[in-house]
This record gives C-alpha cells, structure tokens and sequence, in this order.
C-alpha cells in the first residue's frame, strides 16, 4: 500500500503568486503585475514576520520612510491594500486578518502638467527621422502612452481612426486620425508598427520610451513622449474646452486624472480675472471687459416666445415680480 505523502504547508510566496496569478486573470496590466510582484517580496522580506503575520503599525512604519515621493508611497499603498483584501475574501481567504485596514490612504499632490512648447513640439513632427517621428506624432497628435504605440498593429490605424487596443486598465478606445499620422502609416506594410532590430523581444513601452528620448536627446530635442502627450492634452481642452472629450481621447478613468494633463494656459487665466469688478481702471465697479465695450450700443434682449399668446410673457415676467401680500 503506498505511503500517503503528508500535504505541504503553503507559504507566503505561495500566496504571492497565487494573488499574482488572479490580478494577470483580472483587469490588469503585465506592467502592474510585475510591478506587484517587485513590492510584495520585497514587503515579505522587510517586515519583520513577513507578509502573513505583518500589523498595521508594521505596514504604517514601512510605508512611512524618509526618501520616497508621495507618489511612490501611494502606488505602494495600492499593491498592500490589495493583496490584502484578497487575501481575506471570505469565500477563499487564505489569511484570517487583514492589517491593512486602518492604514491612511496617501493623497499625493498632483504634479503640474508639463506640455512640450510649441517649438519643439513642431521639431519633433517635422525634424525627425522615422520611426522616431512616428513615435512623436502618435504621442503630440494622438495623445497615445509609449505602451500604447510599441503596441499598434498596422492594422489598428485606418484613414479614420486609431484602435487602441487594451490601453491602460486594459481599457480600448477609439482615437480619430489626423492626416500626419496617417501620411505616415499608410504606407507601411502590414504587422506591428514598431519592430527592435537589436533584439528577439518585440517592442514595449519601456523600449520604446527609451529609444525615443536617446534620440531626441541626440538632435538636441528637449523633450520626452509623455510632454508630447501633455502638449495633446492642453491644445484640445484649450481650443475645444471640453475636459470629457479629452478624457476620452486620453484613456483616462477618472475626470480628476484627466485634469493633471491639461495646462490652463497663462492668456486664459488672464482672460479669466478680466470678469473682477473693478479690474478696469475705472471706480464705477465694473469688470474691464465691461468697459472695454461700454461704449459699444447694448445687445437687444431677445424676444419671449410667442407660443401660448401672453401667458408665456406674462408666466415669465412672475417669476421675476415680488410676491404679493394677503
């Protein structure tokens, strides 16, 4: 009769890749994943009793070191909390406490958009050599991340629109093609838009985000992709005004994101204050836009509407009178 082998213990790297393995099931990006799989192990190891038996305090403590930027700190929080509201889902938990509950959620500040300048955003689509100018032209003109572009497939772009495929948070969308993308793609036959000749691999968002600034650095271009797409962000909700259409365009989950690529430019803010009363010379309290056009003739009201007779004139102007008194 065969010896029965005693079952194996799981361990905590066990729960890791365990945990890993759901998120790569999920909604998540290889980029997260891995990013996840560098934090958690290296959270293990530098708890005092690793991930399993860590406290709050512990976390709180580990979180709370010196030198991190407050972005790094919050992106850290994410993977925690995650793993452990994971780990302790009643219908398979494989801890029995979750210590990550009191931690305090991190509230960075959000950085200040950066658009590339004009000058150098027409450097890069015009003084360039492909398949970097490509690269720059999907980035001012489209608004793509560097993921986004090492992944587009000939296939993906048409006269019409741009097909992005699994964006960020796996998340498609559809971007419209302006012709100086297109003059470009055109032509080009069919497969991935973007092959490394230096190696088996093919193209990512790192390969590409490096490629693109060693040569930029090397014409003397100031610039990286991701002002390029800030540059992308800024002109449309400058000259569109519409902050969801650029949510769209730009892949983005959260309004609140959206905001932190789109630069109120320095004629709109000025434009802005001009409504101040007393922002004109004059002491008559008006703005100075006001006076500005104070001698221009005034505009004539617009007319009620005529549908109703006088009860329509007559509904309006009550709304407008003083009740009256019993």
């Amino acid at each position: 009769m065969p010896i029965q082998q005693p079952e194996r213990m799981a361990t905590t790297a066990d729960m890791i890749e365990t945990h890993l393995t759901w998120m790569r099931a999920g909604t998540y990006a290889n980029s997260t994943v891995d990013g996840a799989r560098k934090i958690l192990y290296r959270l293990d190891q530098e708890l005092p009793a690793g991930l399993a038996e860590s406290t709050g305090d512990e976390l709180a403590a580990w979180l709370d070191r010196d030198g991190w930027a407050d972005e790094t700190r919050a992106t850290y929080y994410k993977h925690i909390v995650r793993l452990y509201r994971w780990a302790t889902d009643e219908d398979d938990p494989w801890l029995s406490y979750n210590p990550a509950t009191r931690l305090r959620r991190p509230n960075p500040e959000p950085g200040l958009p950066r658009p590339a300048e004009m000058p150098v955003v027409k450097a890069c689509i015009f003084d360039t050599a492909d398949p970097w100018r490509l690269a720059c032209r999907l980035a001012a003109l489209a608004g793509l991340r560097p993921f986004e572009i090492a992944r587009l497939d000939r296939s993906h772009v048409t006269r019409e629109v741009i097909a992005v495929i699994r964006g960020k948070g796996r998340r498609s969308r559809a971007v419209p093609t302006v012709p100086r993308v297109w003059e470009l793609v055109e032509p080009m036959p069919p497969g991935p838009l973007f092959v490394p000749t230096r190696r088996a691999k093919p193209a990512d968002g790192k390969w590409v985000s490096r490629m693109v600034n060693e040569y930029l650095q090397s014409v003397g271009i100031p610039t990286t992709l991701y002002p390029l797409r800030h540059f992308y962000a800024t002109m449309i909700n400058e000259r569109y005004r519409d902050v969801r259409a650029v949510q769209e365009l730009l892949g983005h989950a959260s309004l609140q994101h959206t905001m932190r690529y789109t630069q109120v430019t320095a004629s709109r803010l000025q434009e802005a204050v001009t409504v101040l009363p007393f922002s004109g010379l004059g002491e008559d309290g008006t703005a100075g836009r006001e006076r500005e056009t104070a001698g221009a003739a005034a505009p004539r009201p617009p007319r009620l509407p005529v549908a109703g007779g006088r009860a329509v004139a007559h509904r309006a102007l009550r709304r407008q009178a003083p009740a009256r008194r019993h």
